[in-house]
């Protein structure tokens, strides 16, 4: 039987919604490598993101004249999510340090299959031929489309982006628990909030946070998170909707947009390959999408 068509309207609203968030935060890391570039680096970064982001939130219930306040449970779930976070974005934005993005990128990505194994594992939810086929297709997509090159492979590097990659399927599954009954917005802001201070008390104890030197720096620096308010909103948003394990695979999507900012506003130019993998890619997820719910994927 079909579903209903508020149901399916709904379910194409939040993909949507992912779609612009995943583009938000292809953005983030547009302007993180804008940053880097002029003098800045991933801690200043990171404290920017999470920082202001947690500051615009409270601003934002402040003028709504709503309490910013989760439950109990769910706020100290929220909090403790914001550990796994910090650590989960620090290591993907320094394992740049060791390897090349696009490297990294690939084994971060990883997480879509560690999410669906996961999801399984604990709730039994199917792995049907089609979400399996549809994962694999994507990851052979990714390598395609970022070009991977695998001629050096440092340890540190290599690890570092699969620490970021288990964050991120620990991140969606925990918070397809906590959204069950706490409100995005709010489970965002009580994340970011412990995310920053993390990196704040890094940056003081350690001071190793580099500034960028010039205007087009401190414009990215200022921009990272704007885009992360998009991003971060709409994802953890649409997880109650399309379910953790659907979230996590359209994310595959990510480095396709990524590139195709690359290439409009830094002036990269897609090659073929990458081309026919973004094919890969987009075809996969669209499959899970339209058809998934038949087969129960």
């Amino acid at each position: 039987m079909s579903e209903p068509p508020a149901s399916q309207g709904r379910q194409w609203a939040a993909l949507a919604t992912l779609i612009a968030a995943l583009m938000g935060y292809s953005l983030c890391v547009i302007m993180a490598r804008t940053v880097y570039d002029h003098g800045g680096n991933a801690l200043t970064a990171l404290i920017s993101r999470m920082g202001l982001f947690t500051v615009g939130m409270l601003i934002f219930f402040r003028v709504k004249g709503q309490s910013p306040m989760l439950a109990p449970s769910d706020r100290y779930a929220s909090l403790g999510l914001g550990v796994v976070i910090a650590i989960q974005s620090f290591a993907y934005y320094s394992s740049f340090e060791y390897i090349p993005v696009s490297l990294a990128a690939l084994v971060f990505y990883t997480y879509p299959t560690l999410v669906a194994i996961t999801v399984r594992l604990i709730s039994r939810t199917p792995l049907t031929p089609l979400m399996l086929g549809a994962l694999i297709t994507a990851f052979f997509g990714i390598a395609l489309v970022l070009e991977v090159s695998l001629e050096t492979l440092n340890p540190w590097g290599i690890a570092r982006a699969f620490v970021a990659s288990i964050g991120m399927a620990t991140t969606a599954i925990v918070s397809s628990r906590i959204l069950r009954r706490a409100d995005a917005r709010r489970m965002a802001l009580h994340t970011a909030a412990s995310a920053s201070t993390i990196y704040v008390l890094a940056a003081i104890f350690t001071g190793t946070a580099a500034l960028p030197v010039d205007v087009p720096g401190w414009a990215a620096l200022m921009a990272l998170p704007v885009f992360y308010v998009v991003a971060v909103i709409g994802w953890y948003s649409t997880i109650p909707v399309l379910g953790a394990m659907r979230v996590a695979f359209i994310s595959n999507g990510e480095p396709i947009f990524t590139v195709i900012m690359a290439t409009t506003l830094l002036g990269e130019v897609l090659s073929l390959q990458q081309m026919i993998g973004a094919a890969f890619v987009i075809g996969a997820i669209f499959a899970v999408q339209i058809f998934g719910r038949r087969d129960g994927g």
